[in-house]
């Protein structure tokens, strides 16, 4: 595919390497390991959370996205996912859906003109739904720029994290976590937002977060700007914005597979 664009559909999905662990730097901050310890807690009980994304700004082949969904746990972090993204892009208004689950991946895109025509659509016929499994790029992973990662919470907490009274979110009391750390790698995959801890990317720079969690040290907002420097060609920098909301901490999340008439290989 060509595109880069309604979630990244195909674009990184065969072939990222997942980092195994967070940039070194001075020991650890104990400022979050109460919410890296309720948020394993969630993991380990197969809980999920609902969610929503805004985002905006970037380097080029990013558009500006809002998006929504849910996630399940298990033990080892998300299990399964499904999330529906909007995007803005030239040619019109990009909708995506894509549902993970363990390694099997579901999809359905299109961008739409303004008069309403389909410029692009994956698969062909809408309504019909993409299939894949052990693609890299939408697997759940220690790289995500997330506020419920552990490997990113544990990555801001040894670059120095600190803690304060952060008021009140949708009326209930906040903490407020934040920090900065600079990575060698930024990037995007279907999954999210990512950091790596090589040199090989083509952008790298400064994550400013922060994370407001509630009385059970559940998170409940994160944000981050992350500036993406270009490592080659005069260091020029994008900035990004990011907002992501988390709601209904172990509500009951239903993620299935579509039904099965509905699936077809078209990639």
């Amino acid at each position: 595919m060509k595109r880069m664009s309604v979630a990244l559909v195909v674009a990184g999905l065969l072939s990222v390497t997942i980092p195994g662990g967070a940039v070194h730097a001075a020991p650890e901050s104990k400022s979050l390991d109460s919410v890296v310890k309720a948020i394993k807690k969630q993991f380990a009980k197969k809980s999920s959370v609902r969610f929503s994304v805004k985002r905006r700004g970037g380097p080029p082949a990013t558009w500006d996205m809002e998006a929504s969904g849910a996630y399940r746990f298990r033990a080892s972090g998300v299990y399964a996912a499904d999330t529906t993204e909007i995007t803005q892009e030239p040619e019109g208004t990009g909708r995506s859906r894509g549902i993970s689950i363990g390694r099997e991946f579901y999809s359905q895109a299109y961008v739409r003109s303004k008069d309403g025509k389909y410029v692009w659509k994956l698969p062909a016929t809408v309504g019909k739904w993409s299939y894949g499994r052990n693609f890299a790029g939408v697997i759940w992973g220690e790289d995500l720029i997330n506020g419920i990662n552990p490997g990113f919470l544990k990555l801001g907490a040894s670059h120095g994290a600190t803690s304060a009274d952060g008021g009140t979110f949708e009326g209930v009391k906040m903490t407020l976590h934040s920090g900065t750390v600079t990575v060698p790698e930024l990037g995007e995959r279907q999954a999210g937002m990512t950091f790596g801890t090589e040199e090989d990317g083509t952008w790298g720079g400064p994550i400013t977060w922060k994370l407001w969690v509630g009385p059970d040290n559940l998170p409940r907002r994160f944000h981050a700007i992350m500036r993406f420097t270009r490592k080659r060609g005069g260091g020029k920098t994008e900035t990004m914005t990011m907002n992501i909301i988390y709601r209904g901490w172990g509500t009951p999340v239903r993620i299935t597979a579509p039904p099965k008439h509905l699936i077809t290989d078209e990639w």
